[in-house]
């Protein structure tokens, strides 16, 4: 497409083509090329019903593509502006005739070629991200052992999680950094999809007790090297090369955080490799947890520990999953919750400064003990010390949605996702908390747009799910859980959401079906009694709803801090027996 010099305003959205940007509030969001052009090509045209030929002539002049290429383009478009489809702000369809922006655009003539001019370091202009957004990659394994692979990605890791801490950087999360892994792609081209103005590469090589790590720094849009340095020391000098590679990043990019010397970016927080070794390789399986992985993460942080009792960061991986086995409904809360808790405030008496450990005691303080006050405090003390870290901004965002503080939310939700733009756990969370705010079709734009991207993602069927069902659209919930079920490998409330969905889409017989099928394995395994409450919630039975729903408080059922604000309940609300259960809560109205 020719070069546009204008930069176009359009509610709380900002769109700038010469640096191919797309903002919202000033937060940089993230879209691919063609999704990219297609917008600009319906806001050039603000007003007008631009036909779905004239779409694919100008984004797609060089090729020959199907209409569901465009739609899918068009389906992104509006999940990054939040847009509903059936009540639209910005991209309506009309059907047989093509697509027509709606909302009022304004813009400037010239902004493109000034903006920035002067504020951004060398080899970022016209990028449309400043050189201090900067994805660190990947390391690259170049030992002889094959299991070395955990060490490299560790590395990056705990790279990206200095440079985090760092005030003046937005820096790319681990979950979109690592979707590059193993693939062959131009910097110029991962610098535009994840809008970052320069980009950190390297490899390591270990042997025995030495390690050879090379690291090169990269502008993201011209391509060529800011810096690079190899470093060619024993291995528990780990910590001092990433303090020294961080600096170095910080002085290519004029980052006034090192001036004037000061403390390590990067602090050795245990002297036993080994112990450093196994929570490495405990991250590495956290990160796949949802692939089954989470028993040989708790393994590896546990036998971390063995070796060194007094490594602070592996009790609060150890702490976060068995957290994670009582949020998701896989373990009861009283096995759990319980260890995780001595767990992290172990960490946090180990080292107070590890904001990792405030984040995992808050996080348990909001599905465990129901402390409100409690868990904001921790999350904004885990915020002070890495207010980069796009997990903490999403746990604070499910803290602000439990407590009714929906913008606030959002806000929180969608700045996770800014920093961690192709994670789908981020974003499917920011459908999930449209939900909450009652925001439903945004909430299944965005949903959507997730599993078309990533069709096995659990969480985001799971979701999806459940605000088709707010939505009535009960047949399509039921087939989303249904896939949700398989791709969780059976995940509490999968399940009994297609009985929610089945009887009040009034298939009572297949509904008491499931309420059997639910019961029966609540007698062999461990089944929430709030996923008890959704089934006979779909089917009517308000009494054994509430029943459930008051069991489930005795058990500290982890599901009860959305129970206010979860849709799916609108109907209870009133009935004296509910608004008892939320005051127990500490969510009385």
């Amino acid at each position: 497409m020719p070069t546009d010099v204008r930069t176009y305003r359009f509610g709380e959205f900002s769109l700038n083509p010469g640096q191919r940007l797309l903002s919202r509030d000033g937060i940089e969001i993230v879209l691919r090329p063609k999704a990219f052009d297609t917008l600009l090509c319906l806001v050039q045209r603000a007003g007008q019903v631009v036909p779905k030929d004239d779409l694919l002539d100008v984004v797609w002049s060089e090729t020959s593509v199907s209409e569901a290429v465009l739609t899918h383009c068009i389906a992104e478009v509006r999940q990054a502006l939040s847009d509903d489809v059936r009540d639209p702000r910005f991209v309506r369809t009309l059907s047989r005739h093509g697509y027509k922006f709606i909302a009022l655009v304004q813009h400037e003539e010239g902004a493109a070629a000034s903006a920035g001019a002067g504020s951004t370091p060398t080899g970022t202009e016209g990028s449309g991200a400043p050189a201090s957004a900067i994805v660190v990659l990947p390391f690259s394994n170049l030992s002889a052992d094959p299991d070395t692979e955990y060490f490299c990605d560790g590395l990056s890791e705990e790279l990206i999680n200095a440079l985090t801490k760092v005030g003046g950087l937005q820096v790319v999360a681990h979950s979109s950094s690592f979707s590059f892994k193993g693939r062959d792609i131009d910097a110029r081209e991962i610098g535009r999809q994840l809008h970052v103005g320069t980009i950190l590469e390297g490899s390591v090589r270990k042997a025995g007790d030495r390690v050879r790590i090379s690291a090169q720094l990269i502008d993201a849009v011209r391509g060529y090297h800011l810096w690079s340095e190899q470093y060619d020391r024993r291995l528990e000098d780990i910590f001092a090369i990433q303090d020294e590679i961080t600096r170095s990043i910080l002085a290519s990019l004029d980052v006034d955080a090192i001036r004037g010397g000061g403390p390590p970016l990067v602090r050795a927080r245990t002297e036993n490799m080994g112990a450093y070794e196994l929570y490495l390789r405990g991250r590495a399986f956290w990160h796949q947890r949802w692939a089954g992985c989470l028993q040989k993460a708790m393994d590896c942080f546990g036998q971390a520990i063995a070796a060194d009792p007094g490594f602070a960061p592996a009790y609060t991986g150890l702490a976060d999953s068995l957290s994670t086995l009582g949020i998701w409904g896989f373990s009861p809360g009283r096995q759990v919750f319980p260890k995780a808790i001595a767990l992290a405030e172990t960490a946090r008496s180990l080292d107070d400064g590890l904001a990792e450990a405030h984040a995992s005691r808050a996080l348990i303080r909001l599905f465990w003990d129901w402390d409100w006050a409690g868990a904001e405090q921790g999350f904004l003390r885990a915020l002070s010390l890495n207010p980069g870290c796009a997990l903490i901004h999403l746990w604070y965002g499910h803290y602000l949605s439990i407590v009714g503080r929906m913008d606030e939310a959002v806000s929180a939700v969608t700045r996770a996702q800014a920093l961690d733009p192709l994670s789908p756990l981020c974003s499917a969370n920011v459908g999930w908390t449209y939900s909450l705010a009652r925001r439903v079709g945004r909430a299944i734009d965005v949903l959507r747009g997730v599993v078309a991207r990533e069709p096995k993602n659990g969480i985001a069927l799971f979701y999806l799910g459940y605000a088709l069902i707010d939505a009535g659209r009960h047949a399509e919930a039921v087939d989303v859980l249904q896939k949700a079920r398989e791709a969780t490998d059976g995940m509490p409330w999968s399940v009994e959401g297609i009985g929610l969905a089945l009887g009040r889409a009034g298939k009572h017989e297949q509904a008491r079906a499931l309420l059997a099928e639910t019961v029966a394995r609540e007698a062999a395994s461990h089944v929430p009694a709030s996923g008890l409450a959704i089934v006979h919630l779909g089917l009517g039975h308000t009494e054994a709803v509430l029943d459930c729903l008051e069991r489930a408080v005795e058990e500290r059922d982890v599901l009860l801090p959305w129970l206010k604000f979860m849709p799916a309940f609108d109907r209870l609300h009133g009935h004296p027996r509910f608004d008892a259960i939320l005051a127990r809560l500490g969510l009385a109205a």
